[in-house]
């Protein structure tokens, strides 16, 4: 596939709005859609999730990336962790918009995650089947 013509050719002659406008275009026509940059990972008190991600910065898709810990796991570094089996636990997606839904990217064992209740602009509530396993869910 050609790539576009690339835009910082003619940058200065753009105003900035119109700048970032084609830059961006630019990078996401070029392969540069991503679902989130990590940030943090931390080795958990079982050693099951050492060295996965656990922390990520929103990338430039229009979700965001989630992990939640195993019940009981220390040293995830996750910002949630389940609670009992089949109880939901309200996750800040905070992507300001009801989200269309949400999808398992990593899990350390068989896991089903479903929603306890309606999401809205900053929540979405989620209940694993076994809250022995962790997760990472993007929510997009």
């Amino acid at each position: 596939m050609p790539r576009s013509y690339n835009p910082n050719a003619f940058a200065q002659s753009l105003d900035p709005l119109h700048r970032q406008f084609v830059q961006s275009v630019d990078q996401t026509l070029n392969g540069g859609v991503d679902m989130g940059t990590p940030t943090g990972n931390a080795p958990d008190s079982a050693g099951v999730n050492a060295g996965v991600y656990t922390k990520f910065k929103q990338g430039n898709s229009s979700g965001v990336l989630i992990r939640i810990a195993a019940q009981g796991v220390t040293d995830t570094g996750a910002d949630y962790e389940w609670g009992a089996v089949s109880t939901g636990i309200v996750i800040n997606h905070g992507l300001l918009r009801k989200p269309i839904g949400f999808k398992i990217v990593d899990m350390d064992k068989p896991v089903q995650v479903y929603r306890t209740a309606p999401p809205d602009k900053q929540q979405i509530t989620l209940a694993p089947t076994d809250n022995t396993a962790s997760v990472t869910i993007y929510v997009f």
